[in-house]
């Protein structure tokens, strides 16, 4: 019994440093202590304890002036994320060829869980675009693409989404209908879904089986 409460609160530690880590974003890549403190959803003695770790171990660091960024630890890693992640020339090629032809923006997607994540993009040349930041994690209730990835999955994972959405019975019904209509012309369209004002188209990736491990999608404004 120890030992599983000892697992069970090393697996909270791992999490909740985490969330601290997390709090780092494009928007917010140095803060204050107070900062980091307010944006983290900890208790402060725990964050405070957990921030003190992190900066030992070179996961995060404080500059000169106090504010703190992410650490130079991380640097390597993001090195190995780069090297795991990169895309092959193929693919890339082509995600290159639809942004010159579409001059809207390309996006690459990979199921996570019960999510959909950005892995890789092209960003559209036009003066008004929809961009996507890369990494982000987006529902597969909504969106060409999530709607494409959750059109391929079976029944167990289409309600495992589902419970997960907090969606009612009706908007799961009508959304089985749209996932047909998908799976019988093999691509997705979505308009305002979910960010009005935002559309795009997505086709699958299929590998040699002819399984789809992947979506293909342009997004834009709608208008």
């Amino acid at each position: 019994m120890k030992d599983a409460a000892a697992g069970g609160e090393a697996v909270r530690s791992v999490t909740r440093a985490l969330q601290i880590l997390g709090a780092f974003d494009d928007e917010h890549a140095v803060c204050s202590l107070s900062e980091l403190l307010d944006r983290a959803p900890l208790p402060k003695t725990t964050a405070l304890r957990l921030i003190q770790t992190l900066l030992r171990n070179g996961f995060l660091f404080r500059r000169s002036d106090g504010q703190i960024c992410l650490g130079p630890a991380l640097i390597r890693l993001s090195r190995a994320v780069e090297v795991a992640w990169r895309l092959p020339l193929a693919a890339d090629a082509t995600m290159e060829s639809v942004r010159a032809r579409t001059l809207e923006t390309v996006n690459l997607y990979l199921l996570e869980g019960i999510w959909r994540v950005c892995v890789a993009q092209k960003q559209g040349s036009q003066h008004i675009r929809f961009v996507i930041p890369v990494g982000v994690r987006l529902p597969l209730w909504a969106g060409a693409a999530g709607k494409l990835l959750l059109a391929h999955g079976d029944r167990d994972f289409f309600e495992s989404v589902m419970r997960a959405s907090g969606k009612e019975e009706d908007f799961s019904a009508g959304l089985a209908v749209d996932l047909a209509l998908i799976r019988h012309q093999g691509y997705a369209v979505s308009r305002d879904e979910r960010e009005r004002g935002a559309s795009s188209v997505a086709a699958p990736i299929v590998d040699r089986r002819g399984g789809v491990t992947a979506a293909l999608a342009v997004s834009g404004p709608t208008s």
